[in-house]
C-alpha cells in the first residue's frame, strides 16, 4: 500500500505536548536519540556541565559513573569528535608540548542540560534500577 503525503507526516499538533508540529519533518524523539543516543554522550554532557575537562578527566569520570567499566580511548575520541561536529561541544587546543586539549559545552550542548536534569531527577527515584533489574532477569 502506497503512503500518501498525509500518512508520512506526523500530527499537526503533538498529542503529548499540545504544541504545533506542522513545521517539523522529523519526530523530535527520534532526532534526540540520533543526537545523544549511544552509551556515553549523555554522561559526557553531565561531566562537562561542571566545566571544561581534558580527555583523560572525561574518561575517568565515565568509569566512575558507568559501573566501573572503562571507556576505550578510541570510543571516547569518536564520541567527543562527533559531539564537537554536531556543535554540542567546543574543543580548545592549546599550543603547548605535550599537547593539551580541553572540551566544554557549546550553547547547543548547554541547551540539553534541562532535559538531562529531568533524566537525573527521574533516576533519583530509583525507577531505572527497577526497570533494568526486570530486563536483566528476563521477566
Amino acid at each position: 500500500m502506497a503512503l500518501d503525503d498525509d500518512t508520512r507526516r506526523g500530527p499537526e499538533v503533538s498529542l503529548l505536548t499540545g504544541l504545533d508540529m506542522s513545521h517539523i519533518t522529523l519526530c523530535p524523539a527520534i532526532a534526540f536519540n540520533k543526537i545523544v543516543g549511544g552509551r556515553y554522550k549523555l554522561h559526557i554532557l553531565c561531566v562537562l556541565h561542571r566545566g571544561p575537562q581534558r580527555f583523560g578527566e572525561i574518561g575517568r569520570s565515565l568509569v566512575k559513573g558507568g559501573l566501573g567499566k572503562p571507556v576505550t580511548p578510541r570510543i571516547l575520541s569518536r564520541e567527543l569528535k562527533g559531539m564537537t561536529e554536531m556543535g554540542l561541544l567546543h574543543r580548545k587546543e592549546y599550543p603547548v608540548v605535550p599537547k593539551k586539549v580541553e572540551y566544554s559545552l557549546a550553547p547547543r550542548g548547554k541547551a540539553l542540560l534541562p532535559i538531562l536534569s529531568e533524566i537525573v531527577r527521574w533516576g533519583a527515584t530509583g525507577a531505572h534500577e527497577d526497570i533494568l533489574e526486570i530486563s536483566q532477569t528476563g521477566q
